[in-house]
């Protein structure tokens, strides 16, 4: 998901309303959707055989999904998520209807014998309902039930802070995706349903009046990625081949825009191509290839849905001459589906690589310069109330601010500079999505990794703006020396034990060196004059500075 810097106060104005509710003392409903209970650790998902029907006029849904899954271990009962909102028709196992007992929006199934560990099995969940209705979709997220210019149903679905129990029964989790996903979703004749993956093909539909269209993934997908989008689409299609190999088969750029919007979706969406060459250049060649790249025109702002991203920016570049859904929501195709938080507390994970990934697409078709303009432009947003880090196994989705976003962004440029090697950080970058390829990852499993993979310690590095709130301080004082030069005494305040991040200062007049400070004083020699030739590069790392009359007693 995304915050842009222009439209920052909606964007915490509607966490605040719609989710002020996480902010406090967790729920037993977040806890059951956010824990990894027994039930939801003896078996792992495999694969999601979903059929839906979305009647717009109505706005509701009905349908099933066959989970199939393998047991981790002996089991006899099943968590399966689903709202309580929602009536089960049927649970069928075998050929068997099974009982379930309800449980804060899950449903704890028996099954009639042992499944036993390393076999695969699956059961089916039927039911029916009133989705959520989303008032200001992707951030409270539900279905978002709208029409056309022509009056034409236009219908679209974005679920991560709910998660996808909010309209499909499944394992809702962050650690566990299916390894692959069919989708069988009936629309009213005459609209197109668009959803992840590959399109497999169109049939008539149960009733008279309907037609289905089917969807297929070949890759790993969380849940809240699933999508569902209705309209009276039209179909662009473009080709896109790697930069990084000549091996690959060209990979089809796919565009389901409104009918009459066709002329301005084809000269706007050119920058995709673009865009996914700079994005190769930093973290690798697009992680779900087989998969394809679709941009689905929906009626909400955007929504990094895996394969399907949902665009609703207007056909509109910003000021820095780019469509800021198109490249923050693919950039997620990388941090967030690629590489996927095990839990929604780390979802920095997500946001803040996404984040940097913008300004890195500014430096690389702009220049260094933009770049730090643009990360400057989004400095301005930091609040540091919260650390990145959230709660874990709670449905944790209660952040007040966009530090998740612009902080963690400025956190992994302050790595860079301390990195000092760009050819090393960009290859880091490239290898942790090697590492992690279409897996879920926790913050020490990825912290530990860039470490390794950079041959620096980071725990104190990432200990500071991962898990406090306030920013490092850097304390300083200018004193005249014995032969009329300059001195600076300088230490780290408000910084975890031991902090070790290097600081660009002046040591030479006009010139810039890193020195490393302690929470301890020490002393530099200046070789100018001027007090006013001292300096500290804050455009390289974030920090807050504080200059002294005189050192504390």
């Amino acid at each position: 998901m995304f915050a842009a810097p222009n439209k920052f106060n909606l964007f915490t104005a509607v966490f605040l309303f719609v989710l002020k509710a996480y902010c406090q003392q967790p729920s037993k409903q977040a806890v059951m959707q956010g824990k990894l209970t027994p039930l939801r650790q003896s078996f792992d998902v495999t694969h999601y055989d979903i059929h839906i029907k979305v009647d717009p006029q109505q706005q509701t849904i009905a349908g099933s999904n066959q989970v199939h899954f393998k047991a981790v271990k002996d089991l006899k009962q099943l968590q399966i998520d689903l709202w309580s909102t929602y009536t089960i028709d049927s649970i069928v196992y075998n050929g068997i209807q099974l009982e379930s007992v309800s449980q804060f929006n899950a449903y704890i199934i028996t099954l009639p014998s042992i499944v036993a560990k390393g076999k695969l099995d699956s059961i089916c969940i039927y039911y029916h309902g009133k989705p959520p209705i989303a008032q200001k979709a992707p951030w409270d997220g539900g279905f978002v039930w709208s029409k056309d210019v022509n009056g034409k149903p236009w219908v679209g679905l974005a679920c991560e802070s709910l998660g996808a129990s909010s309209w499909l029964p499944c394992k809702d989790h962050w650690s566990d995706e299916p390894d692959s996903i069919n989708i069988h979703l009936e629309v009213p004749e005459g609209l197109i349903g668009v959803c992840n993956g590959q399109f497999v093909g169109k049939r008539k539909g149960f009733q008279s009046g309907w037609e289905c269209f089917e969807w297929k993934t070949q890759n790993p997908i969380n849940a809240y990625n699933i999508s569902i989008n209705i309209g009276d689409y039209v179909l662009l299609s473009d080709n896109y081949r790697s930069t990084l190999s000549d091996t690959i088969a060209p990979m089809l750029l796919n565009y389901y825009v409104l009918r009459g919007n066709e002329q301005k979706a084809e000269t706007h969406f050119k920058q995709v191509s673009r865009m996914l060459d700079v994005f190769a250049y930093y973290v690798g060649d697009y992680p779900f290839w087989h998969d394809g790249y679709k941009l689905v025109q929906t009626p909400y702002w955007g929504m990094e849905h895996q394969s399907c991203i949902a665009y609703g920016n207007q056909f509109e570049n910003n000021e820095w001459g780019f469509d800021f859904i198109i490249v923050h929501e693919s950039g997620h195709e990388w941090f967030g589906n690629n590489i996927t938080a095990s839990d929604p507390a780390d979802m920095w994970i997500h946001e803040s690589f996404t984040t940097y990934l913008e300004s890195l697409f500014v430096e690389r078709t702009q220049g260094k310069q933009k770049a730090i303009a643009y990360l400057n432009m989004q400095k301005q947003n930091i609040k540091n109330k919260q650390p990145l880090v959230g709660p874990y196994g709670q449905h944790y989705h209660g952040r007040t601010d966009n530090d998740i976003y612009y902080k963690g962004a400025w956190m992994l440029h302050s790595l860079r500079t301390m990195v000092d090697n760009d050819s090393l950080f960009i290859n880091m970058l490239r290898d942790v999505n090697k590492q992690f390829r279409h897996k879920q990852v926790s913050t020490q499993e990825l912290t530990d990794y860039i470490s390794m993979r950079l041959r620096i310690p980071l725990n104190r590095f990432f200990n500071q703006y991962l898990y406090q709130s306030s920013l490092p301080v850097f304390e300083y004082v200018i004193q005249q020396g014995a032969d009329e030069k300059q001195v600076v005494r300088y230490r780290w305040a408000n910084a975890v034990n031991n902090f070790d991040m290097p600081v660009y200062v002046t040591v030479t007049k006009n010139k810039y060196e890193f020195v490393t400070p302690t929470k301890g004083w020490q002393v530099l020699d200046l070789n100018y004059f001027d007090e006013n030739d001292f300096k500290i590069d804050t455009t390289r790392s974030l920090i807050q500075t504080k200059r002294l009359d005189k050192l504390p007693q």
